[in-house]
């Protein structure tokens, strides 16, 4: 018997949710097969059969979660199969193979890619579904109408699994180990639409308040960094986290040391992961490591809210919708621009005042914006 056991998939975390199954018991497997895909708080992972064989007995289920070094199936392999086969003869043996034949086939069952693939995104276990096709084959309405089935079935109540579920338990372990505090402001951004308009309008909103933001995190280390288990780590380099809104929830990848970047190698480093985390094809590395995290809901029409710290890092940056608004200027009405900004940190480590003094610096880069 082979184990199939959880490798380490992620520096940072030895717990990994079991998204989908892709072999059965009872299936037949070759090397390299991909068995099982699995989460970690950062990343998706594909685990494969190491050796020939079948697979024996699945002991890790759908939307549970293992740790690493957990076995998640036994796979028998062809020489042990093989020794078996020629140990059982008879009427019992027989019966027995037939048996083991019929769980096999009803385990595996054969219909076109095209099908798979719907069932696999509908989320719908083809073993489940009488086919209503000719011979009994399983037709696309019968995967529809399961998917259907599923929904109506479950819209009373759904335990969270995969991306969702990670999400959950991070946000909850979040707010329970940490003492969040979030201070708001308005900076006038009148000035950066100007300059805005006048460098390069191919650069977003986004680019420019954040290469800002990380000029004012070198004046105040002391918000670049981590908190855990009692260690306060402040980094000279600015990971940043760049929170997505992707299909499967919310992913942050992270910018190494964004510090060293000009606004327009900024600008093109933040479109590259965050297309990477919408298509899915983010490396563990490149999820893990921030030291700084910033998410935007501006384009919700969104103005302040509470954004929720990643942990283990100190602090985040939540970037509202940018208004119009008018102020007393000289003594007449003039109109501007100003974009609210929320601030979030630990006060474990970090006191109102410095967190404030930290915003006072990052609103004069705005209102004043200088690009070397």
């Amino acid at each position: 018997m082979s184990e199939v056991k959880l490798p380490k998939i992620s520096e940072d975390h030895d717990e990994s949710s079991i998204v989908l199954w892709f072999k059965q018991e009872g299936d037949a497997v070759t090397t390299g097969d991909v068995l099982v895909e699995v989460q970690t708080e950062k990343a998706v992972s594909e685990i494969e059969a190491d050796t020939d064989g079948i697979l024996e007995k699945i002991l890790i289920k759908r939307g549970e979660t293992a740790n690493v070094g957990d076995v998640l199936c036994i796979i028998r392999t062809r020489f042990e199969s093989s020794m078996q086969n020629e140990k059982e003869t008879g009427p019992e043996a027989s019966s027995r193979k037939e048996r083991g034949q019929n769980s096999s086939q009803k385990a595996f069952v054969r219909v076109a890619p095209r099908l798979r693939k719907l069932a696999k995104d509908l989320d719908v276990d083809l073993t489940q579904i009488e086919g209503t096709g000719r011979s009994g084959k399983i037709t696309e309405d019968d995967i529809k109408n399961a998917a259907g089935s599923q929904s109506s079935n479950e819209r009373f109540g759904q335990a969270l699994e995969g991306m969702r579920r990670t999400i959950a338990d991070r946000m909850k372990d979040s707010l329970q180990n940490t003492a969040q505090l979030t201070e708001t402001a308005y900076a006038d951004v009148t000035a950066l639409a100007e300059k805005r308009a006048a460098y390069d309008t191919k650069l977003s909103w986004n680019t420019w308040i954040i290469y800002q933001t990380i000029k004012a995190l070198k004046e105040h280390p002391y918000m670049n960094g981590t908190y855990d288990n009692g260690l306060l780590n402040q980094s000279e380099t600015v990971n940043l986290g760049v929170a997505t809104d992707t299909d499967d929830g919310l992913l942050v990848p992270v910018i190494k040391d964004a510090g060293q970047y000009s606004i327009e190698q900024l600008h093109e480093a933040i479109n590259n992961v965050a297309e990477l985390a919408r298509s899915k094809k983010l490396s563990t590395e490149q999820m893990s490591g921030s030291t700084f995290t910033i998410t935007n809901l501006g384009s919700f029409g969104v103005h302040f809210f509470t954004p929720i710290i990643n942990p283990p890092e100190i602090a985040i940056l939540g970037i509202g919708k940018i208004e119009d608004y008018l102020f007393r200027k000289q003594g007449k009405i003039a109109d501007g621009k100003r974009l609210p900004l929320s601030l979030t940190f630990d006060h474990q480590v970090v006191d109102g005042a410095p967190a404030a003094r930290f915003l006072k610096t990052l609103i004069a880069y705005l209102e004043a914006p200088h690009i070397p």
